[in-house]
């Protein structure tokens, strides 16, 4: 399905802004698949289909999933944001939509070329000692050293999960200390999920990606690594394949949880 309005922004391109045949490609193309991730991935959009009711957050978290889903850089993030700003503007300005959520929302700095030892996960009991990391944070840590995403270990109901897992000794007792300093959370929103809000909110109690990167965000000058999910998450599985190359792939498939495709797009990295 089409997005809104796709045909009357295409003319636009054309004949307002004279932009080329393959530069209206690659910003239509940006533009569609924010609108099929929020077909299948936004309960408001997916009952509304209100153009209106698409808040700055939800373009946040839609960015934020590019980032940890297709690990997109800082380049990539900012030209995205600038199609879909294009976008909205063209609504706004020809009475499509009231609302401007692109609008307050800014650029990623250019990312550094400097990046973490690919063995962070070495130091994990460390980082979860740390008390001067937000419990959210070294949770973080944990569940990407196990090969989680953040798509995946932010969702309701993945504390389900937990009993499963082989937990190393010093996890086990981070688990422990976590459980308890989240007992009142998880009261208050009376919610099992892992990542909980701080305010009250029965109806979607459920932190946001936006929000953990709020939280990892204020964490970052504390610790010796990028708290970037997607940079860990791609560390921690490159640190695997390196040190298990005695491998099948069909293990390594499976323990990493990863399709072939994937294992053959870390090991090209």
């Amino acid at each position: 399905m089409d997005f809104p309005y796709k045909e009357r922004f295409i003319n636009y391109l054309k004949n307002d802004r004279f932009l080329a045949d393959s530069t209206i490609k690659d910003l239509t193309e940006d533009v569609q698949r924010l609108f099929n991730y929020l077909r299948e991935n936004n309960p408001t959009y997916q009952s509304t289909a209100d153009l209106n009711q698409i808040t700055e957050l939800e373009i946040k978290e839609y960015l934020s999933w590019l980032q940890i889903q297709r690990q997109i850089k800082n380049s990539t993030y900012n030209k995205i944001l600038t199609h879909l700003n294009s976008y909205f503007i063209f609504l706004f300005q020809n009475g499509l939509a009231t609302t401007l959520p692109t609008i307050g929302m800014k650029g990623m700095k250019k990312s550094k070329s400097t990046s973490p030892a690919r063995n962070w996960t070495k130091k994990l009991s460390d980082y979860l000692a740390n008390d001067q990391l937000a419990y959210y944070t070294r949770m973080t840590l944990l569940l990407t050293a196990h090969y989680f995403t953040t798509a995946e270990f932010i969702q309701p109901d993945f504390y389900q999960l937990l009993p499963d897992i082989d937990w190393q000794p010093f996890e086990t007792e981070f688990l422990k200390h976590f459980a308890k300093e989240h007992e009142a959370a998880v009261n208050l929103q009376h919610s099992q999920a892992i990542f909980l809000k701080e305010r009250i909110n029965l109806a979607n109690p459920t932190l946001s990606l936006a929000g953990l990167h709020k939280i990892l965000k204020k964490d970052q000058p504390k610790v010796d690594l990028p708290l970037k999910p997607s940079v860990l998450y791609q560390n921690a599985i490159l640190n695997y394949v390196h040190h298990h190359q005695n491998l099948s792939d069909e293990r390594l498939m499976h323990d990493l949880r990863l399709s072939r495709e994937s294992l053959n797009y870390y090991r090209g990295l």
